[in-house]
């Protein structure tokens, strides 16, 4: 379940009304991008299950930094360096993610690159919504063999992600609220470790 909650962070996106209308899997992508690049962060909340387990957090991204909370782990992402806190086992993991491993993390990275990692299909979707069918260029070693998101057609913000991983996993991530522009202090995104002081440090970079 930790996987599944760390890759979560697949896909998340100001509110400019707009008249639905037919656009392409990467013109839907290429705007939600851009709403997100345009505002100062973006707050989520939301449910996730796999079919057999599920769990609940909150999401906080502003540009490359994130902050992601929920009851089984604690990740801070500062642009550079990336602290995970496993409560299990009371251990902060430190890693400098590559521009790979971040896929797996921030859901902007699967947004912004997806030109050269995902083609991007438009689909059939009820009135009101757009939905984007993403299936990797490369297949090999691809942890997400198949994602689908739903949009709001007015925001294009994300409503509901479904993906499946390379173990033919399925999960299905369910966005309960989601704020934009709320300016957070760089401290949000950088582990303080006088909060977990018996932790132990795993520093792996």
């Amino acid at each position: 379940m930790l996987r599944h909650i760390i890759i979560l962070m697949a896909v998340i996106w100001s509110i400019v009304p707009v008249e639905a209308k037919t656009l392409t899997g990467s013109q839907i992508l290429d705007e939600a991008a851009k709403r997100v690049k345009a505002t100062h962060s973006v707050t989520v909340t939301y449910d996730m299950s796999d079919g057999q387990q599920s769990s609940s957090g909150t999401l906080v991204i502003a540009g490359e930094k994130f902050h992601l909370s929920s009851p089984d782990l604690t990740v801070w992402y500062d642009g550079t360096t990336q602290w995970t806190f496993m409560p299990s086992s009371n251990e902060v993991n430190i890693v400098e993610p590559t521009p790979e491993e971040l896929a797996q993390v921030n859901p902007f990275v699967i947004i912004s690159s997806f030109r050269k990692a995902y083609n991007a299909k438009s689909l059939k979707a009820p009135a009101g919504k757009y939905r984007v069918d993403l299936t990797p260029v490369n297949a090999r070693g691809a942890y997400i063999k198949k994602a689908t998101v739903t949009f709001n057609a007015s925001t294009f913000m994300p409503e509901r992600i479904e993906l499946t991983t390379d173990t033919g996993t399925n999960m299905s991530i369910l966005i309960k609220t989601l704020k934009t522009g709320t300016n957070y202090p760089s401290s949000t995104f950088v582990f303080n470790k006088k909060q977990y002081p018996k932790a132990e440090i795993i520093d792996l970079r």
